[in-house]
């Protein structure tokens, strides 16, 4: 059977289309569909010498990064982790992203649909689990031995990650839902159930860097919208929320957070409070932090190679007490320390670039719809601004399953930066 080129591409979208849910189920799944889009992108586009999207600037200089993270590796071992030499396929899957919404104008709702409708289902075996203690796979939840809301990813506690990772998305499609209805008192119902689904799922998860991205979301959200009654509606949600789940002591968002904060500090004879000695300050990632910055006293042009950390950390000159981990939990002391200053530039310069984007466009067309290029572009930035965001714990720079999320919105936000230039 002989497939035509319209039904190849029909089926590339639909693969597409089954990446978020493949996400919750299998990370292998998500980085297959991934990589058969990668070489149909590849091999189209070359064959049909479509140059066109490789020549985006942010595309170029990504490679170029990637270029001189397998340049590092090889000098520092002679040898490349297959992490890095094939971390370019997100690069090309993010113009490959640009490319397939470029050909199909209504590519993006199904996208968008398919992100909602995804973390909707997610949330929703949550609050299940939550309730009864189990949810619709049979996965536990027991608050005494894992205070951890987890949901269907079962023993991996990144539930909270998943949701707050794509919130602007799943926002930019509720505000469309919104704004779509025509009685006001249904859609503001409808809004509402959805805020307080999603907030009360990342509260119960426990997880306080997913929070903070989720808080840092919904604020940009509300301020989209534009809508004084919603804006009090959602403080309301979101206490109510805190209030159900600070209720329980075991709460980890709460009790951890207590308990850490509480440790960092020497109460003196006079009732003052002092800082600890570093070594004796329970918060994990900061021993992370000094190690990684041991590394980089070290090696501060090239650091210690890409994926490195975890074996250097464990060496004489980088030990720190209760120091070592697969990474530093915190993507720019591990770019520091595994690529040096030169790959902590290449970031934190996009990083910036992205920012400035992002805050420029920010008070233009305010309205949630597709047509609108602003909106999409602002939430699809949004979602890659909390990724690189540096102030804040972070997971491993080279996990595939955070680049998937990631490198998404990057491709949306090439495709309505061109629509943006050529309105």
């Amino acid at each position: 059977m002989i497939i035509n080129k319209k039904n190849l591409f029909s089926l590339i979208e639909f693969i597409y289309l089954l990446i978020p849910i493949s996400l919750v189920f299998s990370i292998a799944i998500a980085d297959f569909f991934l990589s058969l889009i990668v070489i149909f992108f590849i091999i189209h586009t070359l064959r049909d010498k479509i140059f066109f999207y490789y020549k985006n600037k942010i595309f170029i200089f990504f490679i170029i990064f990637c270029i001189y993270l397998v340049f590092v590796s090889f000098i520092k071992y002679q040898e490349v982790p297959l992490s890095v030499i094939f971390f370019f396929r997100f690069g090309i899957f993010s113009i490959a992203t640009c490319y397939l919404l470029d050909r199909n104008k209504i590519l993006l709702k199904y996208i968008l649909i398919s992100i909602f409708t995804t973390c909707t289902f997610v949330a929703l075996d949550a609050i299940i689990q939550f309730i009864f203690g189990i949810n619709i796979l049979g996965y536990e939840y027991n608050l005494n031995s894992q205070p951890r809301l987890s949901g269907l990813f079962g023993d991996e506690l990144i539930l909270g990650s998943y949701l707050s990772r794509f919130a602007p998305l799943v926002f930019l499609q509720l505000g469309i839902i919104y704004s779509q209805l025509k009685n006001s008192k249904l859609s503001l119902i409808v809004l509402m159930m959805f805020l307080f689904l999603y907030t009360f799922v990342i509260l119960a998860s426990g997880e306080r860097l997913s929070l903070v991205y989720f808080m840092i979301s919904i604020t940009i959200f509300l301020y989209l919208l534009n809508s004084k009654k919603i804006f009090f509606l959602t403080i309301i949600l979101i206490v109510s929320s805190f209030l159900i789940i600070s209720s329980d002591r075991e709460s980890r968002l709460f009790k951890t957070t207590y308990l850490q904060i509480q440790g960092t500090f020497n109460k003196t004879q006079d009732g003052s409070y002092k800082l600890k000695d570093f070594e004796k300050i329970p918060v994990a990632h900061i021993h992370h932090w000094k190690s990684a910055t041991l590394m980089l006293k070290n090696n501060f042009i090239f650091g210690v190679g890409p994926t490195k950390f975890r074996e250097k950390c464990k060496e004489p000159n980088y030990s720190v007490p209760n120091g070592c981990a697969n990474h530093p939990h915190n993507i720019y002391f591990q770019l520091l320390s595994e690529a040096g200053i030169l790959g902590f530039l290449f970031v934190i310069v996009l990083f910036v670039l992205l920012t400035l984007k992002l805050a420029s466009k920010i008070n233009k067309n305010k309205s949630f719809d597709l047509k609108n290029n602003y909106v999409v572009y602002n939430l699809s930035l949004l979602c890659v601004f909390l990724h690189f965001f540096p102030f804040l714990p972070n997971g491993n720079f080279f996990n595939n399953w955070l680049n998937i999320i990631t490198f998404i919105p990057i491709g949306i936000y090439f495709h309505t930066s061109y629509n943006i230039r050529n309105d």
